[in-house]
């Protein structure tokens, strides 16, 4: 059967693109518990996997320990075993036998660790009275290493405390290094940064002090990119041109209306681009502000409201910048058609 115009044409090619190429969705099963406790003298000769607002463990768990909290995970007991935690925060001021691997906005480790602590999170605290006996790698924003770190300290943040003891090496990328306290350092003591670390003269490092420059861009990773902009361009290049061939007429009264009163038409489309982001930031205030039992469920009410924008605001530009790119094509010197327009325009931008 024919179609009615060019615009049914593109519309049905979508819509099969759609439904060929979208994922089957599937389920899965859950199981949460408000507080999850082992109490003190409780003895669990197993491995434990707790799901709930708060798990707590007081007692001994003699095993490994997963678990997944809305609010918080506190360990005073000891796990014999490894710990693998998500949740918004840890605390640990018992000790774990194994190693812990958490994903946390906060982590503050003042008990012991007999192996390694592989963490990202937004903030991490290892106290003075801290003990790993391993490897501490960390992902973060802001930390701060005082206790004792038998193996190598390693990892990315913005900004580092630190003092106690490292037996190993310490392998850093930093925007800012500070030396709070004494520090004995058995290896080298290197880190990567535009900005020389303070408080050098309280470090006794048995090895080497050396300060490198941030590591500059994979030659793949930058080639990759630059092929991903080109490959887009030519994406929206295509675009434009099928939404002009589609609905002509549509966009040439729509860019005589941006060319009228370019002020309110440009004005509209931005309060249209930002509406997610500042939804976005009015839930980050929201979540900020409410007791950390209710990140979770508010997270899940609006994270799909705001992805749902992010995608209605997608499908809206690739359609809404025609008229624009219209509207700079024929703003430039000589005559063209609406297609000659749409990709002059589309090259300058």
């Amino acid at each position: 059967m024919p179609f009615r115009s060019r615009a049914s044409a593109v519309l049905v090619g979508v819509g099969l693109f759609v439904t060929v190429g979208a994922p089957i969705a599937s389920a899965a099963e859950t199981a949460a518990s408000d507080l999850v406790i082992i109490n003190v003298g409780d003895v669990i000769q197993d491995d434990l996997y707790a799901a709930g607002s708060r798990v707590i463990i007081d007692g001994t768990l003699d095993g490994d320990l997963v678990a997944f909290a809305g609010e918080d995970v506190l360990i005073r007991g000891e796990v014999t075993g490894s710990v693998t935690i998500v949740a918004p925060q840890v605390v640990i001021e018992g000790a774990v036998g194994g190693s812990v691997r958490v994903a946390a906005t906060s982590l503050d480790i003042s008990g012991s660790v007999g192996r390694d602590v592989v963490t990202s999170s937004v903030s991490v605290e290892l106290t003075g009275t801290s003990t790993v006996v391993g490897d501490v790698i960390l992902y973060s924003v802001n930390a701060q290493a005082l206790g004792e770190i038998g193996g190598t300290l390693r990892g990315t943040m913005r900004s580092l405390d630190l003092a106690g003891t490292v037996h190993g090496d310490v392998d850093v990328e930093v925007r800012s290094l500070t030396i709070v306290g004494s520090l004995a350092v058995s290896g080298d003591l290197g880190y990567r940064s535009n900005r020389s670390a303070e408080g050098l003269e309280q470090a006794e490092v048995d090895g080497a002090i050396v300060m490198k420059s941030p590591r500059p861009p994979n030659i793949r990773v930058r080639a990759l990119n630059a092929l991903a902009r080109i490959l887009v361009a030519m994406l929206l290049i295509g675009v434009s041109i099928l939404v002009a061939w589609a609905w002509p007429e549509r966009t040439e009264k729509a860019a005589r209306a941006a060319r009228q009163s370019w002020l309110k038409a440009y004005g509209w489309g931005l309060l249209i681009f930002a509406s997610p982001f500042l939804l976005a930031g009015g839930v980050g205030v929201l979540v900020a502000v409410a007791p950390a039992s209710a990140w979770l469920p508010l997270l899940a009410i609006f994270a799909p409201v705001i992805l749902a924008l992010l995608g209605i605001l997608l499908a809206l530009a690739l359609v809404a910048g025609v008229p624009a790119v219209l509207l700079l094509g024929r703003t430039l010197p000589g005559e063209r058609g609406i297609y000659g327009a749409v990709l002059l325009g589309s090259l300058v931008v």
